[in-house]
């Protein structure tokens, strides 16, 4: 299966996701939308959608495709050694390690207390040492207009990682709607 979570706010429902989904069944691979229901602001309930997502659909865990906040519900998944590739879009900078060292004031930590309130985020340490452990490869996409912490926050994560591959697209801001980003992301599913 190839499980497909998008964006904040979003849905898979909408066009750009749903020719992720044609990508990976031109693959052999059967895509599942996720649907996330984004009303109850808090990172625990959207990653037991997703699982819920998964166990209703045998199990399977080979392949991720998250953009922003999905990315970083895919990547906080529980991992296991049948995780063969996830692809993340513009993962969002909340990871626990983002939010807990910042000052309360900051313009990050309120939004995110605005957003999620005292739900804590998923650690990003952990995240990555499942990962390495199963031997996981992780492909990182982000559009060189993104905002720096995207950035900076996109390269960490690289840099941790046994087995990731992060690509700069060029000319791209934080949309999967972004010019070359579909075109990168189906580039990066038949790899």
């Amino acid at each position: 299966m190839g499980y497909i979570i998008s964006g904040y706010g979003s849905s898979t429902s909408k066009e750009l996701y749903q020719k992720v989904g044609e990508e990976y069944k031109n693959h052999g691979i059967d895509p599942v939308y996720i649907e996330i229901d984004w009303t109850n602001n808090d990172i625990n309930d959207y990653l037991a959608q997703a699982e819920s997502y998964i166990e209703s659909n045998g199990g399977d865990k080979r392949f991720f495709y998250g953009f922003s906040m999905g990315g970083l519900i895919a990547l906080g998944l529980p991992q296991s050694p049948e995780v063969k590739h996830i692809i993340v879009s513009s993962v969002t900078p909340f990871f626990r390690e983002n939010i807990d060292p910042l000052p309360w004031y900051s313009l990050q930590k309120i939004y995110y207390w605005w957003l999620f309130g005292d739900s804590q985020s998923v650690s990003l340490t952990k995240a990555v040492s499942d990962l390495n452990s199963n031997n996981s490869k992780v492909t990182l996409l982000v559009g060189s207009r993104e905002k720096d912490i995207v950035l900076t926050n996109t390269k960490t994560i690289a840099s941790l990682l046994d087995d990731s591959n992060m690509q700069i697209i060029d000319n791209a801001g934080h949309g999967i709607s972004e010019p070359g980003h579909l075109d990168v992301i189906i580039k990066s599913i038949s790899k």
